[in-house]
């Protein structure tokens, strides 16, 4: 059965022109779905009672379960893992700083890429998300949020560049005027560095805001973390990145995250600053969130340090604080625990099971 919320507004337009319903039955839907967070259709009062039962028939409203969540007593980040309909698992982070509230969303069950520090990356890719299953992440926490989100950023699990057509027609749903009406300035669609997402993004005019993450600023350190560099080198990403402030006059943000010896010397600060130099730009710098100790944050005088050498250049620096890093809230991590528990509990039912096996073989033996 299709979920309603992958279909856009001129998809559902069509669905009520065959039903032979009016135009306005659209804006009822939308409004019901995604402004009032309705799970069920027989909450659309404004409805018959017969297209109520025909829309049942022929659509889903929801299609996850929260297996787990976890909030930070320190800054109440909240993280959830879903379980989808057809039994794969993806997370979500709802992050607060003052008035800002960040839904952070994924857009793939794992990512293909692989970088080094970052726990969705050791899962491998396994698939694609639709376009309703990433509207339901936002739906789902709008429910157990503290205030409405104000950013929608897609930076959970996944490569968002690599589901291009899905993304964008969930950020076409999500800012849709009749629906949740989200600013499309307020979403940032993130990638490690897809060069030809970046120009078709660009060439689309797409209204929504683009991050690309860096994570090292010369090329060698940066293959080591990120192994797409080798197919996307860093002058060709910010030819890019130029191309795509040309094409929509919109500043790119740079995202780097800060991983102790090894990107977060003086020299890497500058270089840093050389290379986006000819983009104008935002950096946000990130200090690591790793449960591998390979890949320790730095001190706090380290960050400073760091913070202060690309301040001095012409750009906007921002430090994000490491929300949520005392429920390892970064990406992949809940998915992770929750995979080794289920080995866990797995493994000890086989054992269960042989050992049932072994009574019943003594038993048949005695008879």
């Amino acid at each position: 059965m299709r979920n309603l919320l992958n279909l856009t507004n001129e998809e559902l337009q069509n669905y009520f022109n065959e039903l032979g319903e009016p135009r306005f039955r659209v804006k009822q839907v939308y409004q019901g779905a995604f402004q009032k967070g309705y799970e069920r259709f027989d909450r659309f009062t404004n409805l018959s009672k017969k297209l109520r039962e025909k829309l049942a028939e022929d659509f889903t409203l929801r299609s996850f379960k929260e297996l787990e969540r976890i909030s930070s007593p320190l800054d109440g980040t909240t993280k959830f893992l879903w379980q989808m309909a057809d039994g794969r698992k993806i997370e979500s982070v709802i992050i607060y700083e003052g008035k800002r509230v960040t839904f952070c969303i994924s857009s793939q069950v794992g990512c293909a890429l692989g970088c080094t520090f970052c726990a969705t990356g050791k899962m491998g890719w396994l698939r694609d998300l639709n376009a309703g299953e990433i509207v339901e992440q936002v739906l789902q926490m709008s429910r157990q949020a503290k205030s409405p989100p104000t950013n929608i950023v897609f930076m959970g699990m996944g490569e968002p560049m690599l589901n291009y057509d899905e993304v964008m027609r969930a950020a076409e749903i999500l800012s849709d005027n009749e629906g949740l009406n989200f600013s499309r300035r307020k979403i940032t669609i993130s990638t490690s560095g897809i060069i030809p997402g970046i120009r078709r993004m660009a060439d689309e005019e797409r209204p929504y805001r683009l991050a690309i993450s860096l994570n090292a600023a010369f090329q060698h350190k940066r293959e080591q973390v990120m192994p797409i560099a080798k197919k996307y080198p860093l002058p060709q990403l910010m030819e890019a990145a130029q191309y795509y402030y040309r094409k929509t006059r919109k500043r790119v943000t740079f995202e780097y995250v800060l991983i102790a010896g090894f990107n977060d010397s003086l020299d890497d600060a500058r270089e840093l600053v050389r290379i986006t130099r000819k983009v104008p730009c935002k950096i946000n710098i990130i200090p690591v969130n790793s449960q591998d100790d390979n890949f320790p944050a730095p001190s706090e005088a380290k960050l400073r340090q760091f913070e202060q050498a690309v301040q001095d250049s012409v750009y906007a620096v921002t430090v994000r604080n490491r929300k949520g890093w005392d429920i390892q809230a970064a990406c992949g991590m809940l998915y992770a625990t929750n995979e080794a528990k289920g080995k866990a509990a797995t493994h000890k039912v086989d054992v269960q099971t042989v050992k049932m096996k072994d009574e019943r073989l003594k038993m048949k033996e005695k008879i």
